[in-house]
């Protein structure tokens, strides 16, 4: 049996995704310890995206 890609995590093989054109979320991903990493990298992305834009504001708030 070949292992395909996690849906949230490129880097993971899941045991569960049987073909490479599932799209559906198992109720059993949203349990999973690689959604927990997604979803923590995610927020961390966020937070840094967010971080840039607040510095570009106060920048731009400068300039004026």
């Amino acid at each position: 049996m070949k292992l395909l890609s996690c849906l949230f995590l490129l880097d993971v093989l899941c045991s569960y995704v049987k073909t490479e054109k599932f799209s559906g979320v198992m109720d059993r991903c949203l349990k999973c310890r690689h959604y927990a990493r997604f979803l923590r990298e995610m927020a961390e992305e966020d937070e840094k995206v967010m971080d840039e834009i607040d510095e570009m504001r106060r920048f731009s708030g400068e300039l004026e």
